[in-house]
């Protein structure tokens, strides 16, 4: 006889029965940690983490906004592919607020109450950032990587807010001195050629405080984001006789200005924003009008140098069949804001959520994207994100990007 069959058979049930309880109990004790390290009210799931992106993907500027949208998603199927973040992949909300800002309230309040997010990136729209700022700055969701950094969403520092391009100032900084020293000016003519925007008023503050500093002046002269014709704003060019000009706006203001200047016969030096800096920019313009243009940026375009972080983007966005997009400074730079985003996840460990996020954050971190731009690093005080830019032209000859020296070549225009 079996030590079971040793007992009668009333008591071998009841024993059955506590068995199957103390079972149940056992699968409920697990299934309540595991609901436990879920926090769906953060966009965390036991799965999978929900992040939020803000940009212009069907709009006037979707050109460049939805370029970075890619490469901020293409970073996450990168991190996606190799096992996610302690076990969860990234699932990129992706919001089109069409360049309007009423369409990005709704979305932003989608974000953060309908289907929420741990965090939010982009906030392409400038208008945008004024309107939510004291929202964002009062409310619980980070904004992680802006796509561009306006006074009020940037100013003062807040924990709730992290620059991700290349700062309004450090452009206007770096374009002028770089311009203005291969050209000898020692008190130079600028003019800001910007559409019809926060960003544009603020970027051409920017650029009259460096031209003041270096003892010159500037002007301003702005367009409609949608301007299909820019005779008016090239006969004011003529009138105002700069030495250097400068272009924010979207791809078509600095295609439509340098084709117009270069059928006046202008040769004037012109930079555009960082934002600017793409191969269609080049090739619209064609090598007349290009000849005269630059773009100052942060990010180095993909496929232009060999450093192991241009290899490794450039690697899997020809996987990915997004080649061509590679040589988008918009692409980098959404890359870029996706690879700070990841590392902040894996910092905070196993169980996410918006709290941990923004106390890790707060207490300053450094983003070293291996060469896709100059190590930059947040603080408690400085929430401005990649500080350090160069010049770039084009090479029509090879259709390559050519950078003009190295980004530690240019840090004395930002000290």
């Amino acid at each position: 006889m079996t030590l079971a069959n040793a007992f009668p058979p009333q008591r071998r049930q009841a024993q059955l029965k506590l068995g199957q309880v103390a079972a149940t109990l056992a699968l409920s004790s697990l299934a309540f940690g595991a609901a436990a390290q879920d926090a769906p009210a953060d966009g965390v799931y036991k799965d999978r983490i929900d992040w939020g992106l803000l940009m212009d993907m069907s709009g006037p500027t979707s050109a460049s906004q939805g370029i970075w949208v890619n490469g901020f998603q293409d970073y996450m199927r990168k991190v996606n592919e190799a096992g996610g973040i302690h076990g969860r992949k990234i699932n990129v909300l992706a919001e089109d607020n069409r360049y309007n800002a009423a369409t990005d309230k709704i979305a932003f309040e989608k974000l953060t109450g309908q289907t929420p997010v741990i965090a939010i990136s982009g906030m392409g729209t400038s208008a945008s950032q004024v309107g939510l700022a004291q929202t964002i700055r009062n409310g619980k969701v980070p904004i992680v990587g802006t796509y561009t950094p306006t006074k009020a969403l940037s100013e003062p520092v807040s924990p709730m807010v992290y620059n991700g391009f290349c700062s309004y100032k450090a452009m206007a900084q770096t374009g002028i001195g770089y311009v203005a020293e291969i050209n000898k000016l020692k008190a130079p003519k600028v003019m800001t050629v910007a559409i019809e925007s926060t960003g544009g008023k603020e970027y051409h503050e920017f650029v009259s405080e460096v031209a003041a500093k270096l003892g010159g002046s500037a002007v301003s002269v702005t367009m409609k984001v949608t301007a299909a014709d820019v005779t008016p704003q090239v006969l004011e060019i003529i009138a105002a006789k700069p030495d250097i000009v400068t272009i924010y706006g979207v791809s078509n203001t600095a295609i439509l200005t340098m084709k117009a200047m270069a059928q006046y016969g202008l040769k004037i030096p012109t930079f555009g924003i960082s934002y600017l800096g793409s191969p269609q920019v080049f090739g619209a313009m064609g090598p007349q009008a290009g000849a005269n243009y630059s773009f100052v940026s942060c990010f180095t375009p993909g496929g232009s140098d060999q450093t192991p972080g241009n290899k490794e983007l450039s690697a899997f966005a020809d996987k990915v069949n997004h080649g061509v997009m590679k040589e988008d400074i918009n692409y980098v730079a959404g890359w870029v804001v996706a690879q700070m985003a990841a590392e902040s996840l894996a910092k905070i460990g196993p169980a996410p959520t918006r709290a941990k996020l923004v106390e890790y954050m707060g207490k300053g971190f450094t983003v070293d994207s291996k060469g896709l731009a100059a190590p930059f690093s947040y603080t408690k005080d400085n929430n401005t994100g990649p500080a350090v830019l160069k010049m770039f032209g084009y090479d029509y000859a090879t259709s390559k990007f050519k950078p003009y020296g190295e980004y530690s070549d240019y840090s004395k225009y930002t000290k």
